[in-house]
């Protein structure tokens, strides 16, 4: 329990900095930085490899497909990951995670304790409960340093929103920017105008090479004043393949396209891979 207390007190209080003692043994230190954005149907589910062999899940899909992606990009001995990231509590980022807690062992885990009326979010917290991992409140400012050069920065919410009760939870997404040297991608969740707004005047340092899309491409997300603060010169869409929300949207598209940001999207291209040495990025397709 003292050890939770603690890493409460400098995440939330002293914005520090919390460095991981545990390196995968199954994971080449090549010196690169690996980011995979699964392609697991309308949902996110984004897989991180540091250059000493750390490991990170944000998000696990509306299923249990992250499972397999799992299973295809670590080997088959390897069943810890040092931090799990729940964004938000909706199903199409939370239920893969589910499974994922009960089949690897993990070391960290960063989401709201938010109350809220769902079987899937209880079904989540007891799984969180029974793990028994770290526990990371994020907040506005919290910097988790996963070794060799590589943070994660904590951009969204303001504010601890442990205890309180919500239902609409896209504007309470964890927002992260990955930096690693000179590269510096941007992780949205599921936010919309609003919180990109308060995102915007709160001063947070936005500029990214990459951006991942909010929301799927949602018309309500991405707009054109959050776009100028990032600036990015590539933008990835975690998207399911004809889904029933006419995801992403032309709007979105639209806007992309008129300031030149190059796209690429799940369901046209399947896994999307970003690979950096901490100065250039490459990025790999699937298909």
């Amino acid at each position: 329990m003292r050890k939770l207390s603690l890493l409460y007190v400098v995440v939330l209080l002293c914005l520090s900095v919390f460095a991981f003692s545990t390196n995968s043994i199954a994971s080449q230190k090549d010196g690169l930085l690996k980011i995979y954005f699964f392609d697991i149907g309308q949902g996110d589910a984004i897989f991180i490899e540091t250059p000493n062999g750390n490991q990170v899940l944000i998000d696990g899909g509306p299923d249990n497909a992250v499972l397999q992606k799992l299973g295809k990009t670590m080997p088959f001995y390897d069943k810890d990951i040092d931090l799990v990231v729940l964004t938000h509590s909706d199903a199409d980022h939370i239920t893969g995670l589910i499974e994922v807690l009960d089949r690897y062992e993990i070391e960290n885990i960063v989401y709201s304790d938010i109350i809220r009326n769902s079987a899937l979010y209880n079904a989540w917290r007891e799984a969180v409960v029974e793990e028994g991992a770290d526990i990371i409140d994020p907040v506005f400012g919290g910097v988790i340093d996963l070794g060799n050069g590589v943070t994660l920065t904590i951009f969204h919410p303001a504010e601890s929103l442990v205890g309180k009760a919500l239902e609409k939870t896209n504007n309470d997404s964890v927002v992260m920017m990955l930096k690693y040297g000179e590269t510096e991608i941007l992780l949205t969740g599921d936010i919309e105008a609003k919180a990109e707004r308060a995102i915007i005047l709160s001063d947070a340092n936005l500029d990214a090479d990459i951006v991942k899309i909010a929301h799927h491409g949602s018309k309500t997300s991405t707009m054109d004043e959050f776009l100028y603060e990032v600036s990015p010169q590539v933008a990835i869409i975690q998207v399911g393949a004809k889904n029933r929300y006419g995801h992403p949207t032309k709007e979105v598209l639209s806007r992309l396209e008129n300031v030149g940001i190059k796209y690429y999207r799940n369901d046209l291209d399947s896994d999307v891979k970003v690979v950096s040495d901490g100065q250039n990025y490459q990025i790999i397709t699937a298909n």
